[in-house]
């Protein structure tokens, strides 16, 4: 194949690949890596001479200061006069969702083509909760699950709280008690009273939860909520379609909520910078026709989290049970700090929210420390 793409296994990119194989005269392919493989990948082809790959899939805000700060991704502004007018005029840039827009660009740039969001949204079984809002404040959480209607052998709730996984799941309770990752300064606001408080909230929930929460990441908060044995949970609006399959046997008994501050991140393709300006050329075309608008319906229907406005007509809101709340998401959602700066306080930051929530530091230590580290 002349191009080659890499992602990480994320079923909504099961959308991409079968368009790329439904055009074999673009002469691209996708190759999926395991997520724990996949950054690295993706540094040691933006560090190579050359990269040996002509796009790369990437998280929004997560990795795009660092990545375009550091002059590896090619701004689409250098590329973009140099497709047809056709081909510009059919990719219909404009019908991108604001806030997924925005997640793209660095420092006025655009340096990712979005494909889909992994944001927040909350599944309720609303037989359990009867009187849910559609937006929920996390820190009136406690009172709800404590009236939940339970079943025997389900658990109120679930948290997201693998060390992989519980930076992103506690963002929204830090910012529902008005805390921040860095401070105007970019400097560690994360170990602030409030953040210090909203973890100590955030760990005190465990005990609306099964006891190994604590090692729940996507599959598992999947597997509880389809099995029945959670009433209540965060997870990403991208994983939506599969949870709500038909071997989910209370799929009817579902509604959706949203916290009033969920965080997202957009998933989309950038182009290295470490390559011949014809092969980015190239693949650029290829990708403004990949993702058009009718890819973006089928990213409903595989994941559950397209990122145009037009996916989120009336016509398409009454299909899937879920995008109401996964467009209210997209219209609330916040982001991490858009900064390279972040990335040195991201990995102790998962290992303090970690260490507190299964007990090993206390909450104010374990942040203290991870400020100190960054």
């Amino acid at each position: 194949m002349k191009n080659k793409i890499i992602g990480p296994n994320d079923p909504a990119l099961n959308v991409l690949d079968s368009q790329l194989k439904a055009h074999p005269e673009w002469e691209t392919e996708l190759t999926i890596l395991p997520w724990a493989e996949y950054q690295g990948k993706v540094n040691d082809a933006l560090q190579s001479k050359i990269s040996p790959f002509q796009a790369v899939c990437i998280p929004g805000h997560i990795w795009l200061p660092g990545y375009a700060d550091a002059g590896q991704l090619t701004p689409f502004e250098e590329i973009i006069p140099q497709l047809s007018e056709e081909r510009i005029h059919s990719y219909q840039k404009a019908d991108i969702m604001p806030s997924v827009s925005a997640e793209c660009q660095f420092k006025g740039s655009q340096y990712i083509l979005p494909l889909f969001t992994d944001g927040h949204i909350l599944f309720i079984r609303k037989d359990i909760f009867p009187d849910i809002e559609s937006i929920v404040d996390p820190r009136s959480l406690p009172d709800l699950l404590g009236k939940a209607l339970l079943k025997e052998g389900m658990y109120p709730f679930a948290l997201k709280a693998h060390s992989s996984e519980i930076l992103t799941d506690w963002l929204p309770y830090l910012w529902s008690f008005g805390a921040e990752i860095l401070d105007d300064k970019s400097e560690p606001a994360f170990n602030s009273q409030e953040a210090i408080q909203a973890l100590e909230f955030y760990c005190n929930l465990k005990r609306f939860c099964p006891p190994d929460t604590h090692n729940y990441g996507n599959q598992e908060i999947a597997d509880a909520l389809k099995l029945g044995s959670v009433a209540m949970a965060a997870s990403w609006g991208g994983q939506a379609a599969m949870i709500m399959d038909d071997a989910n046997l209370y799929k009817n008994n579902f509604e959706f909520s949203v916290f009033n501050s969920p965080w997202n991140a957009t998933w989309g393709v950038s182009i290295p910078a470490n390559l011949p300006q014809k092969e980015q050329i190239n693949i650029l075309n290829v990708l403004y026709a990949a993702a058009s608008p009718e890819q973006d319906f089928m990213v409903t229907q595989i994941a559950g989290s397209p990122v145009r406005s037009t996916s989120y007509s009336q016509t398409e809101l009454s299909k899937y049970s879920w995008l109401s709340a996964q467009f209210e998401m997209l219209k609330r959602c916040r982001t991490l700090p858009v900064t390279p700066i972040l990335s040195k306080y991201l990995g102790p930051l998962y290992q303090a929210v970690y260490l507190a929530f299964i007990g090993e530091k206390s909450p104010q230590k374990a942040l203290n420390d991870a400020a100190n580290l960054g």
